[in-house]
């Protein structure tokens, strides 16, 4: 075989061997979802910190339902009882963050059922809303946070607004349909789940001193 043509065949080999290949395109590797872990508890089990978040929960809690009703019956003792939705509507938000901002949390409600769409759960507490739990719950957020969820049962006097719609006045059925054209909050009665009062109170070292008004 002739002398340079292998010579030549080899330098064909060496280069072809030795020519970079295409470099290869790493696989994406997927980040992992951040679990962000509400774990639940109880007021047997809480810290003395916890309990103190509890307290000002309560505190909380007690000031919203008083002014809330306070407005509800003076609506309902205006002879127009259609105004009850104005109420809930317009001056049930205002006493809310009224109250969020007195006691240093957040507090607001919630339903299966919703009437005003803005009022959707926070996330930690979905997944008892979507079970209807109707006992309280209790949950430490991740940074210390404590979120809780309180059923409401429905009362009598509010069979006016949330019973059947058959029995419900023409009058209030009107301003519900103009307020909330996807209200789903009627068909309840008396004793029912109608929703949730949910807080969620800041880590203990940023809560205000119990009572804080």
């Amino acid at each position: 075989m002739n002398r340079l043509w292998i010579i030549g065949l080899l330098c064909c080999v060496v280069v072809v061997g030795c020519a970079k290949q295409p470099a290869e395109v790493p696989a994406e590797i997927e980040e992992p979802a951040v679990v962000v872990e509400w774990l639940e508890t109880s007021p047997e089990m809480m810290t003395e910190t916890q309990r103190a978040q509890q307290e000002l929960v309560a505190s909380a809690t007690n000031a919203m339902v008083s002014e809330l009703m306070g407005e509800l019956m003076a609506a309902l003792d205006s002879g127009d009882p259609s105004t009850a939705i104005g109420v809930c509507k317009d001056k049930a938000p205002v006493v809310a963050a009224n109250v969020s901002s007195q006691y240093g949390l957040a507090i607001g409600r919630t339903s299966h059922k919703l009437r005003n769409p803005n009022n959707v759960a926070p996330e930690w507490a979905g997944e008892y809303v979507d079970g209807l739990v109707d006992t309280p719950v209790y949950l430490v957020g991740p940074e210390g946070e404590l979120g809780v969820l309180l059923p409401i049962k429905l009362k009598a006097e509010c069979q006016m607004c949330h019973g059947s719609a058959e029995a419900i006045d023409e009058d209030i059925m009107a301003a519900i349909s103009e307020n909330y054209p996807e209200d789903q909050a009627v068909g309840f009665a008396e004793g029912d789940l109608r929703g949730w009062m949910w807080i969620e109170a800041p880590p203990g070292d940023a809560a205000p001193a119990e009572g804080a008004m």
